[in-house]
């Protein structure tokens, strides 16, 4: 049995997949924070948008991850959304709101996000092999 020894491209891609995802999320939080003002929406807006945003970075961090490394995209995905959640959590722990349900929802979205991104990611890669 053949063992897969970890190469310096495997870094590559997860750094690539995290930049691509924080690269997605702070535009989208650019532009949403745009259009509240344009808007006027009310500060109680600020929390889905934001919770949104992140989903989207994630999953294309996710769809990146997994369409770079060509296989196990589900797997792929969920590394990455793990990674960006634990992220995530590290950088609310000063301001005290890991404890919110808030927060924990905003975890689970942007596992959920990144799974979905990497098993689409992987299939799109598929579809592109066979034409």
């Amino acid at each position: 049995m053949s063992e897969k020894k970890f190469s310096p491209a495997e870094l590559r891609f997860l750094f690539l997949a995290g930049g691509t995802a924080f690269i997605v999320t702070a535009v989208c939080l650019a532009a949403m924070a745009a259009w509240m003002v344009a808007q006027k929406c009310p500060g109680t807006a600020a929390e889905p948008l934001a919770a949104a945003a992140v989903g989207v970075g994630s999953f294309c961090g996710g769809w990146v991850a997994a369409f770079c490394k060509k296989e196990r995209g589900l797997i792929c995905g969920l590394v990455q959304g793990v990674f960006y959640a634990a992220l995530l959590c590290v950088l609310s722990i000063p301001s005290g709101a890991i404890t919110e349900s808030g927060a924990q929802m905003r975890f689970a979205i942007v596992i959920l996000c990144g799974s979905i991104g990497g098993f689409l990611g992987m299939k799109s890669r598929e579809s592109k092999r066979r034409s």
